[in-house]
């Protein structure tokens, strides 16, 4: 069992221990690519956090040439996971569904939609949601959300303290993450060399007719 560690927030401590795969806590609980769960108790929240690794890709491009990814080379984000989207419903053989972590504040269940937060920054800028039925969610309120807030950024602070930790899940995932991103860049070169081509047929019909028409 690995130690428990009391973050101080300016809304009171929060106790933050990560879990061992293991877990009993966790059988429950979707499994995710190099991912660290966290037990958390203290300032109205109870629960568990999984914090993974995340690449932080940038969308460009113009009304010409279309969108393009610009894919970072390693993560350089975290994804913070918690809370439950879907239905609750069992499997068609009565077995539980696995879900994502649960966290509690203020008695009411807070969830997080594919949130990607920057490493040591400011965390405070996210949209807080609570749960209120399968597939339904509302914002949370002012309170709940600065309780979310300070929950998180005392579960960051204990997992970024971990340096051989955080190292060891950033290479576990672009382990995971590179035969798919490998797949859509190829993808995505595909389409910019036939739009290059397409480019270069045009370039030769336009010479073509200045050489033509050329006095």
């Amino acid at each position: 069992m690995t130690k428990t560690t009391t973050v101080t927030t300016i809304l009171g401590p929060v106790h933050v221990q990560r879990l061992e795969p293991t877990d009993p806590d966790l059988a429950r609980v979707r499994s995710l690519a190099a991912a660290n769960v966290y037990a958390v108790a203290g300032n109205q929240a109870a629960g568990m956090v999984a914090v993974t690794p995340a690449y932080d890709d940038q969308k460009c491009g113009d009304i010409g040439l279309g969108a393009e990814t610009l894919r970072a080379l390693v993560p350089t984000r975290f994804r913070v996971t918690f809370g439950r989207c879907g239905s609750t419903s069992p499997l068609p053989d009565g077995t539980p569904g696995r879900h994502d972590p649960i966290l509690t504040v203020d008695g009411v269940e807070v969830l997080s939609l594919d949130q990607t937060l920057a490493r040591g920054g400011d965390i405070t800028d996210f949209p807080v949601n609570i749960r209120a039925g399968d597939w339904v969610s509302k914002p949370a309120t002012a309170l709940v959300a600065a309780r979310t807030h300070e929950v998180i950024r005392a579960v960051l602070t204990v997992h970024e303290a971990d340096f051989d930790g955080v190292s060891d899940a950033d290479r576990a995932y672009a382990r995971y993450r590179t035969p798919d991103r490998h797949a859509s860049a190829q993808r995505d070169l595909r389409a910019a060399l036939r739009l290059r081509d397409q480019i270069q047929e045009r370039i030769n019909r336009l010479e073509a007719y200045l050489t033509a028409t050329r006095s």
